[in-house]
């Protein structure tokens, strides 16, 4: 398999692509009307990794900078992660083209 293989068109129907972390909370502050609640939900949201930081638990942290994450809906608990939607569908291509359970 070469690292430009996309998957095949049956199973890329079922994939979902999101944002997460500080990504999902920039954009919900970015386009959130109410600017003073924006800014008070994202200064709590902020918190977390912070929180997450000061009990050592580094996973969490790095985890919260992942950017989007794609999922297929029934093959398996692997996700990709990227910072572009792009990249996290390259991401979860390549870990479901080598997981054995896969049909592809």
């Amino acid at each position: 398999m070469k690292h430009t293989d996309t998957l095949p068109d049956g199973m890329a129907r079922d994939i979902v692509i999101y944002p997460v972390g500080l990504l999902a909370h920039w954009q919900h502050f970015i386009h959130n009307p109410d600017r003073k609640a924006a800014r008070r939900r994202f200064r709590l949201d902020l918190g977390y990794p912070i929180r997450q930081a000061r009990a050592r638990n580094w996973r969490a942290v790095k985890n919260y900078f992942n950017g989007y994450l794609a999922e297929h809906a029934t093959l398996g608990t692997r996700c990709g992660t990227g910072w572009t939607r792009g990249r996290a569908y390259r991401n979860l291509a390549r870990h479901l083209h080598r997981d054995p359970r896969s049909a592809a």
